[in-house]
C-alpha cells in the first residue's frame, strides 16, 4: 500500500463530526483547567488551625485507646475461655466436677461480654466561604 496524492479515505460525516466534537472537547477541558490553576494560585494556602490539629489529635488518641481497651478485652476473653476448654476436657475425661471453676470462668466471661468501650465521635461544624477560609 502506498500513500500518494492519489491516495483517497473515506470517512463518514458523522466521523468528522465526532472527531471535531471531541478535539473541541479537549481544548476546552484544557482551558478551563488552565483558568482553576492560575485561579488556585492567587488564593492563600489553606492553614490547619490549632484547634482542627488539636481535634484531630484527641480524635486519635480516644480510637487509639479504645482500640486498646478492646483487644485487652478479647485477650481476657482467649484466656477464660482456654481455661474453660481445659476445665471442660479434665471433666470429660474424670467425669467429676471441677469445684465450681467453671462457673466462676463463665461469670468472667459474661462480664467481659457486658462490658463494652464507650465510643465517643467529636464532630464541630465550622462555616468556610467558597474560597475555603473560616468565617
Amino acid at each position: 500500500m502506498k500513500i500518494s496524492e492519489n491516495t483517497e479515505f473515506k470517512i463518514d460525516i458523522k466521523t468528522v463530526i465526532g472527531i471535531i466534537m471531541l478535539t473541541t472537547t479537549f481544548v476546552g477541558m484544557y482551558y478551563t483547567l488552565q483558568e482553576d490553576i492560575a485561579e488556585a494560585k492567587t488564593l492563600p494556602p489553606v492553614e490547619v488551625s490549632r484547634l482542627e490539629y488539636q481535634l484531630k489529635e484527641e480524635w486519635n488518641e480516644k480510637m487509639i485507646n479504645q482500640l486498646i481497651d478492646q483487644v485487652e478485652m478479647l485477650e481476657q476473653t482467649q484466656d477464660i475461655l482456654k481455661e474453660e476448654i481445659g476445665i471442660t476436657a479434665s471433666m470429660i475425661k474424670d467425669g467429676t466436677e471441677a469445684d465450681g471453676k467453671l462457673e466462676e470462668l463463665n461469670r468472667q466471661l459474661e462480664e467481659l461480654q457486658n462490658k463494652k468501650p464507650s465510643t465517643r465521635v467529636i464532630v464541630k461544624e465550622v462555616k468556610v466561604d467558597k474560597k475555603g477560609r473560616k468565617l
